[in-house]
């Protein structure tokens, strides 16, 4: 039994204990595990791209057409509050009759700073944002609470984001409808919130208007299961993202070690119905005589797209 193995084993078994039990007659059943009631509704695959990914040129019509025309169901925005004021009422009206959904918005965040002053701006910063996203119907605010290097320490950065900066941001969101949804990052770039589990806890204690996400490029560096970390989040799970495993491109370019299976079966067995959505770099093909990368053209992100979605799609099936 490898490291990773042992880890796996440790986590399904924390996620068990922590379960439930589901009504007076639940049983153990074969080795130990209780039997668990069946989500509310079964888990669907809904795809997403964040904006700037979508391979097209033209307005906002045009991208929404290309997500409906190749099998996604989401979009994800980013955070920008200028942006959100320019965009956001054109983005709304677009989306009037067709059947995408907003999902999240994303931007760098961070209230790890050792001057009070700093976090309370960060918190003001993101106060607009919410109510244009609780206007939106949006899923909510992605939120990144520390990154590589806190200026505080982890107790006391994990206390203050928890009745303070995390918790006035939540409160904000529910009041518009909306939520905040924390970002476990990996070992380099924060060692404050790095497991779904994790996430799940801080948002329990924050309460209304805050919910968690699992990164599948996140998730391979510091979590030994990918659907133990899904199930342990439960409910609280408000939004995915992914990309290939090795090199953090779009899903596929890294043959087999792009393997979502295990994660899709936390998904489904948590009914998850949220957005995933891809999250990336574009793979280049060298560089030119400037020496700067050759990005691939729209017509082969196009093609990477459709390789994805078949490649998801299938993988979903096996879950």
């Amino acid at each position: 039994m490898n490291r990773r193995e042992f880890l796996a084993g440790g986590a399904f078994a924390s996620v068990a204990a922590a379960m439930p039990a589901v009504g007076n007659n639940c049983q153990p059943c074969c080795g130990g595990m209780p039997k668990l009631a069946p989500p509310p509704q079964p888990a669907q695959l809904n795809l997403c791209l964040q904006w700037r990914l979508i391979p097209t040129t033209g307005d906002i019509n045009a991208k929404l057409d290309y997500l409906e025309a190749n099998d996604f169901q989401a979009v994800e925005i980013t955070s920008s509050l200028d942006w959100l004021r320019k965009q956001g009422p054109c983005l709304m009206d677009a989306l009037k009759g067709r059947k995408l959904f907003l999902t999240t918005a994303c931007g760098p965040s961070r209230f790890d700073y050792a001057d009070r002053a700093k976090n309370d701006a960060e918190v003001e910063k993101f106060m607009p944002v919410l109510e244009i996203l609780g206007e939106m119907k949006s899923t909510g605010l992605i939120i990144c609470p520390a990154r590589s290097k806190p200026e505080v320490g982890l107790k006391e950065l994990r206390a203050d984001f928890v009745t303070n900066t995390g918790k006035r941001l939540a409160e904000k969101a529910a009041a518009c409808g909306t939520s905040i949804v924390l970002e476990p990052l990996q070992r380099g770039e924060t060692p404050f919130l790095r497991q779904v589990a994790d996430g799940a806890q801080i948002a329990k204690e924050i309460g209304a208007g805050c919910k968690v996400m699992g990164d599948f490029w996140h998730m391979s560096k510091e979590e030994p299961s990918f659907m133990a970390a899904f199930i342990s989040a439960g409910p609280l799970l408000a939004h995915v993202h992914i990309a290939s495993l090795g090199g953090r491109k779009v899903p596929g370019i890294d043959g087999d070690l792009d393997n979502y299976v295990d994660g899709f079966k936390g998904l489904k067995f948590i009914g998850y119905r949220g957005a995933v959505s891809l999250e990336c770099v574009w793979p280049t093909k060298g560089k030119d005589a400037n020496g700067k990368p050759i990005q691939p053209s729209q017509a082969e992100r196009h093609a990477l797209i459709k390789n994805m979605v078949e490649l998801l799609r299938r993988q979903w099936a096996e879950a």
